[in-house]
């Protein structure tokens, strides 16, 4: 049993390094959203819906999939927060809608390092045996509900969505409401390794397949200003020098291809030149935080300029900056 389980953490890790999974349905953790084709929102395949009722967003944070490369994210956070910038809608695929729930139901950048920190990986790698994965990805699900206080999406402070893909429909879904772990296990769920999540006679896997890096989601919720992270499109490519190698390599290379387009639409791209941090070395992580803060820092002329061109303050900012003015009761 020892052995097979470090076998599947070992390639729980592998599929994490190159990210860019029928389980059951659960009623009680639903999810509500809308299928995203040619940038505009659809209830179905085929039936144009208008934008949500919520379309105030100016400043939109966009975080990339891209497996053991987030803790990139919480630097980039980090950056943002230090100059004074906070975003008022965050999209995230992957492991970008991971970190972005995180930040937007209230954690600070420095508490979510100190989570994500001290998470062990192999605690995520619950055994499934049948089906189309190895992991079911319920112990993923109750980690990100911890993450977000178990609150549900349209709760957090911060408006927040999350992409996944609809394997029927092969089309990005955007989760805009409901069960924040089932979203979010959604989102993550890479192919051949995940459990697939099944919601509402869907079947949906990891967003990275459609929106490695959700720029249009973003834009379809109304924002006026988009900051893209790619944390996995920048950095080396793997080498080719083994079987698994090459895989990785494969797929990066058709990922990229795919999502590029996409994340240079957006009006800031910051792109961290970065190789995943390895599942237990704390040394790799730090350098992947530290990487994903001084691209942000490279980047803050442009996104400075971008606001001060559309005049546009970021509404969360705005709020929090009246919240300290006020007199106190």
């Amino acid at each position: 049993m020892d052995r097979a389980r470090r076998y599947l953490v070992a390639v729980l890790a592998v599929s994490l390094l190159g990210a860019c999974a029928g389980a059951p349905e659960h009623p009680d953790k639903s999810f509500e959203g809308a299928w995203l084709v040619n940038g505009a929102f659809q209830t179905t395949a085929a039936t144009p819906t208008s934008k949500p009722s919520q379309t105030w967003s100016r400043v939109a944070l966009v975080l990339g999939g891209g497996g053991l490369r987030g803790y990139a994210h919480i630097g980039v956070l980090q950056a943002l927060q230090e100059a004074g910038i906070h975003p008022d809608l965050v999209v995230g695929t992957s492991i970008g809608a991971i970190i972005g729930a995180a930040y937007a139901s209230g954690t600070s950048p420095d508490q979510l390092w100190k989570q994500a920190n001290s998470l062990h990986v192999s605690t995520l790698a619950d055994l499934a045996w049948s089906g189309p994965g190895f992991v079911k990805g319920e112990a993923l699900e109750r980690w990100a509900n911890g993450l977000v206080g178990e609150q549900p999406i349209e709760s957090f402070p911060v408006r927040f969505a999350a992409v996944t893909t609809d394997m029927d429909q092969s089309l990005p879904f955007v989760i805009t409401r409901g069960d924040a772990g089932e979203a979010l296990r959604a989102s993550a769920a890479i192919p051949g390794v995940f459990l697939p999540v099944e919601s509402s006679g869907h079947l949906f896997v990891d967003g990275g397949v459609t929106s490695l890096v959700p720029v249009q989601a973003a834009r379809a919720l109304g924002a006026d200003l988009v900051v893209a992270v790619d944390i996995y499109c920048h950095g080396p490519r793997y080498p080719s020098s083994s079987a698994v190698s090459m895989w990785l390599r494969v797929s990066q290379t058709q990922s990229c291809l795919l999502s590029g387009p996409e994340a240079e639409s957006a009006d800031v791209l910051i792109a961290p030149v970065i190789t995943p941090a390895g599942v237990g070395d704390a040394e790799e992580r730090e350098l992947a935080r530290r990487l994903g803060h001084d691209a942000a820092v490279a980047a803050l002329p442009a996104l400075q300029a971008a606001l001060r061109q559309r005049n546009v303050t970021p509404v969360a900012a705005h709020a929090q900056q009246l919240q300290r003015s006020s007199p106190a009761p």
